[in-house]
């Protein structure tokens, strides 16, 4: 483990500045990120138009048009991952088009290495939703449909080149998202809640980014434009504050976690997992993009704060999990875990804290998305959402105990796992500079252990209640959905550099080798100063000692 740390933060080859077009090895295609973006948003008013089945066949179309858009747009994802340049920096599968010359504002799409691995996230993330919507009934259109355009905003945000289109993705995430939770929710006032949160974070996010704007002085919107700012400390403090407002609003952080208990405990599973897997990943998504990449003085001062929001955030979600006697409401705290570690990452502001920040943003995800979808169909399958009231269940529905109970040690970051990996730089890369918040969250996560060990003994290793309903194994599509996410966390967490035959890489590049080149180059900005070296002056004579003058001649023998 040390050696692949250490191989870790090795500096990558300098980067290459020619950008790469999508699918350069098989095809050949320069707007396939906008697929992505836009095959989802057809497809969803393709669902809205289909006409109401009853209990026909059309009943099922909604699904299964909904199912195969997210296969195919993650297929093209993971074809563009397999041939992603690990070791090239800059931008690939670009796109730039004029939208709004006269104020600086173009279609510019593209991915760096970091991009890359959310964008894979947010795909993995999109299938495992409609797969847990696989036995909804209720209204089927607008939900799937709802589904694809969250989908596509997410998309959005991270392919975003330009902060008016990022902005504007951003945005309009909140929407379906807001509508999710208010037609699929039981809870008074729950999209209201969702809307107000997000809109808040977006308002932020905006005044954050035209003050950015203001102070680089460009005459565009490009997000490469706005990473040049110098100096002007105060203005960089100021945006900063701002984007971690924004940032809070989403991943959540404690205070700003209001609307959790309405999407994570209380909407459909494939709500609650797209929100936590993929959604809420934008907030740390932005703060390493606007915060970190391009506001070095601000994110230096803010690393405490930083480190601070960290801790609150781990230490609330293990408090609150130990008081939560209903197992959604457990998990829904514990999926706060995540976002806490990824903050810590980015306050540590090192190359190994930074390259846990990233694998955070995706093995944290999955974490997230397994142990809300895990606790929500254990609750359905157990028939009771109570604590107390679901015990024994190792037993009578052995598959899903062991998903649910994998889901709960992700969170902690149990080794294998790819939870284990970014952890683990996190705190190796952070102790040296922000040590007071870096044992703070290590703290924290006592109590978050304390909490899991508590909800697995109550719930899978307790006494079997027999009073309640039989419980029931998960279908085939919950066992198939959970475990792709497990998969997932499996696979990075074991071969986190890939597959090699004889040194040979084979079809996955590997996750940390396609992240390293733009940590890299993020890294960069703050590593520390070289002393500097002593300069003699011009016109000061060689001393006699070290002048070739004055060194002794060796004597010639006649």
């Amino acid at each position: 483990m040390s050696l692949w740390l250490a191989g870790v933060a090795l500096p990558s080859p300098s980067p290459s500045a020619q950008p790469t077009t999508f699918g350069a090895g098989v095809i050949s295609v320069s707007f396939l990120l906008s697929v992505l973006i836009w095959a989802p948003v057809v497809m969803a008013g393709i669902i809205a138009v289909i006409p109401r089945g009853g209990r026909t066949r059309l009943e099922r179309w909604p699904l299964g048009v909904a199912f195969w858009t997210m296969v195919g747009t993650c297929a093209i994802t993971l074809i563009g991952y397999s041939q992603f340049q690990s070791f090239s920096g800059g931008l690939q599968f670009e796109e730039r088009l004029p939208w709004l010359p006269s104020i600086g504002v173009s279609y510019h799409l593209g991915v760096d290495g970091i991009s890359m691995a959310v964008l894979l996230l947010n795909q993995l993330i999109g299938v495992v939703a409609v797969l847990a919507g696989w036995e909804l009934r209720d209204r089927p259109r607008s939900y799937f449909a709802l589904l694809l355009l969250t989908q596509a905003a997410v998309t959005g945000v991270v392919a975003a080149q330009d902060f008016f289109l990022f902005f504007l993705f951003w945005a309009l995430a909140a929407v379906p998202v807001a509508l999710l939770a208010g037609g699929w929710v039981r809870r008074p006032g729950a999209s209201a809640r969702v809307l107000a949160y997000w809109a808040f974070g977006s308002a932020a996010l905006l005044v954050g980014g035209l003050l950015l704007y203001r102070g680089t002085g460009a005459t565009n919107f490009d997000l490469g434009s706005l990473a040049g700012i110098q100096g002007q400390t105060r203005l960089q403090f100021l945006a900063g504050v701002l984007f971690l407002l924004a940032a809070a609003t989403r991943l959540p952080l404690v205070p700003l976690h209001g609307w959790v208990k309405d999407v994570y405990r209380d909407a459909p599973t494939g709500v609650a997992i797209l929100v936590a897997g993929a959604s809420s990943r934008l907030g740390g998504y932005e703060l390493v993009r606007l915060l970190a990449g391009a506001e070095h003085d601000g994110a230096k001062r803010l690393a405490p704060y930083l480190g601070l929001l960290a801790a609150l955030t781990v230490g609330y979600a293990g408090l609150a999990a130990l008081r939560s006697r209903q197992v959604r409401g457990v998990a829904a705290y514990l999926a706060l875990v995540p976002g806490g570690l990824t903050l810590l990452g980015l306050a540590g502001l090192t190359p190994l804290s930074l390259h846990g920040a990233v694998l955070s943003l995706f093995a944290g995800g999955l974490a997230a998305a397994l142990i809300v979808g895990a606790a929500a169909t254990l609750t359905e399958r157990a028939g009771t959402g109570r604590v107390e009231f679901a015990a024994g269940l190792a037993g009578r529905m052995p598959v899903l105990a062991w998903l649910f109970a994998i889901g709960a040690l992700s969170v902690l970051g149990l080794p294998f796992l790819a939870t284990f990996a970014a952890d683990l730089m996190i705190f190796l890369g952070s102790f040296g500079t922000v040590p007071a918040p870096a044992f703070a969250v290590a703290a924290a996560l006592v109590l978050v252990a304390g909490a899991v060990a508590w909800l697995l003994q109550r719930t899978l290793f307790g006494a079997a209640n027999r009073e309640g309903p039989e419980p029931e194994e998960a279908s085939l599509p919950e066992k198939w959905y959970l475990g792709i996410l497990v998969g997932a966390l499996l696979w990075v967490g074991l071969v986190p550099g890939g597959p090699k035959l004889l040194g040979i890489p084979l079809f996955d590049p590997g996750l940390i080798n396609v992240i390293s080149p733009g940590v890299a180059d993020l890294a960069s900005a703050y590593a520390p100063a070289p002393p500097p070296t002593p300069s003699s002056s011009p016109s000061a004579s060689p001393s006699p000692a070290t002048s070739p003058a004055a060194s002794p001649r060796p004597s010639s023998t006649p």
